[in-house]
């Protein structure tokens, strides 16, 4: 991925990102940091093309991202945000929720690199427990965890973090920042965060 001298503004009055210039090699682990409202998550919603860039442009094996069929990019990118949804549904069906036709050793597989098998043991249905709306009986550790392990079961070529860790206890911190160690080199990540201890 390759930004070239890329703009984005809201508004004439309001700009967020001014000459933005880089490139992302392939398996390459990337830290956006940087104060709350400085553009990082509007940087992720680029590459996501929730908004094209005003001037410049961004680029994938050199190709413009704007040339690209928007439902197979999207479909080769991971995403966990700090904001978590979660459906009134079984945890299983909560991680397969990208790729349903994924077999169970699959969806017990990316639970595993999510570090989140052990606590889904301990519930009182293991995988086939109702995690009620949006997730309410489960911490946020868990929460962020299950997201985590549902991006992975996408098998995503670029998986971006996005403030993943910044609601979190610093056990579950530790697990998924123990995670993106594991996972250097497997899949290109973007890792956004506002506090060094993060990356």
């Amino acid at each position: 991925i390759r930004f070239e001298d890329a703009d984005f503004l809201y508004d004439e009055r309001r700009p967020i990102l001014r000459g933005v210039d880089f490139e992302i090699a392939p398996g390459e682990h990337i830290a956006v940091v940087g104060a709350s409202g400085a553009g990082k998550t509007t940087l992720m919603d680029l590459v996501l093309r929730l908004y094209d860039p005003g001037e410049g442009s961004i680029l994938v094996d050199g190709k413009d991202l704007r040339e690209l069929e928007l439902p197979s990019w999207r479909r080769s990118i991971g995403l966990v945000t700090q904001d978590i949804f979660l459906f009134h549904d079984t945890v299983a069906n909560n991680i397969s929720l990208g790729r349903p036709a994924a077999t169970p050793e699959k969806v017990i597989d990316a639970a595993k690199r999510a570090f989140a098998h052990d606590f889904i043991q301990h519930l009182p249905d293991g995988y086939d427990t109702s995690i009620g709306d949006r997730g309410w009986n489960l911490s946020s550790g868990q929460r962020q965890r299950l997201s985590l392990a549902r991006a992975i079961l996408r098998e995503p070529q670029l998986l971006i973090l996005d403030e993943a860790t910044s609601s979190l206890d610093s056990e579950s911190e530790k697990l998924i920042q123990e995670y993106i160690q594991q996972a250097r080199g497997n899949y290109t990540m973007l890792v956004v965060a506002h506090r060094m201890s993060t990356i």
